[in-house]
């Protein structure tokens, strides 16, 4: 990696001297004859380390080194002053200054403080970038699934949680929009404080405008104390409106100012609190209808929507199943001390063949129950919950849109073998494919082993 300095100093002879030194050594070089001209070319980015003058006309180096302190903090800055103000270049050092040296420069010396200066920059954003990606995979980890839209999602996320834009997230209910909401909160700058969550629609309207603002003693009967509202508790954090679409039109009012002005007041109090908080709203239902409906403000809606994040059902997204079913099945193993491997063939077909109205949530719950239903090594069809298995249709199969040609191969090959009762010559016969290929295909999805014995062939 080539670093590039930035040198400011009034004195052109210094300026040029310098420049053409940490040429030699191999460094992208810029010049500034001013401390203006320094902080524009700051600005622009791609500075790697300053070096700059103390004592100049105009803006000083204590001003740019407020600057690059405040804007751009992390890039290295080294004083250079004269013999008489070395007290001021100390004082710099107090306040962020990386090092300082006094003129005339021993260039040596100047170019280890840099190359010193530059090892321990690389050192913290190489230490930045594995906390991120640390921090990422914990706030992924609820979000189980590789298919095309996930990883949209999950992209949308990494580029606008650290933001302070609002977020809306739709889909069915059961989707997971809680957990896209904690990944957002996660990943954003506010992660080190809890994010505050809210239920619209388990609240009546008078409880709820209590709940987000707060009330002053006396607001109303049973009142009888001064009560923080959830906006006023998540200053500084993420405040997340779960089914933001069931609100009446009063609440979205004050919520929109919220919104727009940061401020409000409690319910019976004529206080006005500021809160810096970032919103991220979910829904199920369709909040453009809701508009021409005449139910949902339409300047609350384009607050909200600043960043939009749709969830879509399990039923469009099946690729993702077998992932998922695995995840919950070590989850329920753990949690009913079993030690069940895996779904049989016509298990696995069944439930590839079910439409999940309930999404991941009814996902889960029949995952869970086949656990307890178990009593092998293996979850079979008559483990799984009724409206499932009955629901197989194992005459067909089903693929949805959207699912990728690799997954849409396992489920024919699996939903194949079910109907065949295991057997694996017969399978690969109806497929047109060798015995062998099958036996590999099998191998590289990790369920040769969990398949048993061929049936008689």
């Amino acid at each position: 990696m080539k670093f590039t300095l930035l040198i400011i100093d009034d004195e052109k002879n210094i300026r040029d001297g310098l420049a053409a030194n940490f040429e030699l050594e191999d460094y992208n070089v810029k010049t500034a004859a001013s401390g203006e001209e320094g902080i524009e070319l700051i600005s622009k980015g791609d500075i790697d380390l300053v070096i700059t003058d103390l004592r100049m006309p105009g803006i000083s180096g204590e001003e740019v080194l407020k600057h690059v302190a405040t804007v751009t903090p992390g890039i290295p800055v080294i004083i250079l002053t004269g013999h008489g103000s070395i007290d001021a270049a100390v004082d710099a050092m107090r306040h962020g200054a990386y090092d300082f040296l006094t003129k005339p420069l021993n260039l040596d010396q100047l170019g280890m403080i840099v190359k010193r200066a530059l090892e321990s920059r690389e050192m913290k954003l190489e230490h930045q970038e594995l906390k991120k990606s640390v921090q990422s995979k914990a706030a992924f980890k609820g979000m189980i699934g590789k298919s095309p839209a996930m990883v949209k999602i999950q992209e949308t996320i990494s580029k606008a949680a650290s933001s302070k834009a609002s977020v809306l997230i739709t889909g069915e209910s059961g989707v997971g929009k809680e957990v896209v909401a904690r990944a957002v909160h996660e990943l954003s700058n506010r992660h080190d404080k809890n994010m505050v969550d809210v239920h619209c629609a388990a609240l009546s309207e008078t409880l709820l405008e209590s709940e987000l603002f707060g009330h002053e003693k006396g607001a109303f009967t049973g009142a009888d104390h001064l009560q923080k509202g959830r906006f006023e508790r998540a200053h500084g954090s993420t405040i997340f409106l779960d089914e933001i679409g069931e609100i009446n039109q009063s609440v979205q009012i004050k919520i929109l100012r919220v919104l727009a002005e940061k401020k409000f007041e409690r319910v019976g109090g004529e206080q006005t609190i500021n809160v810096d908080v970032r919103v991220v709203a979910a829904t199920n239902k369709n909040l453009e209808e809701e508009i021409k409906a005449g139910r949902f403000r339409e300047d609350l809606y384009y607050r909200l929507n600043v960043i939009h994040i749709h969830v879509p059902p399990l039923r469009e997204r099946k690729s993702d199943l077998p992932l998922l079913m695995s995840s919950f099945l070590a989850t329920f193993n753990e949690e009913n001390g079993k030690s069940i491997k895996g779904f049989d063939n016509k298990a696995k077909a069944a439930m590839n063949r079910y439409d999940w109205p309930g999404n991941i949530r009814e996902l889960r719950n029949c995952v869970e129950s086949a656990v307890v239903m178990c009593s092998g090594d293996e979850i079979t069809l008559d483990d799984l919950p009724q409206n499932v298995a009955l629901n197989s249709g194992e005459d067909n199969i089903q693929i949805p849109f959207g699912t990728t040609l690799d997954a849409a191969e396992r489920i024919v090959i699996e939903q194949n073998l079910a109907a065949n009762k295991n057997n694996k010559t017969k399978t690969a016969e109806i497929l047109g494919i060798g015995r062998k290929t099958l036996q590999r295909k099998l191998a590289e999805w990790g369920i040769e082993e969990s398949d048993g014995a061929d049936a008689e062939e």
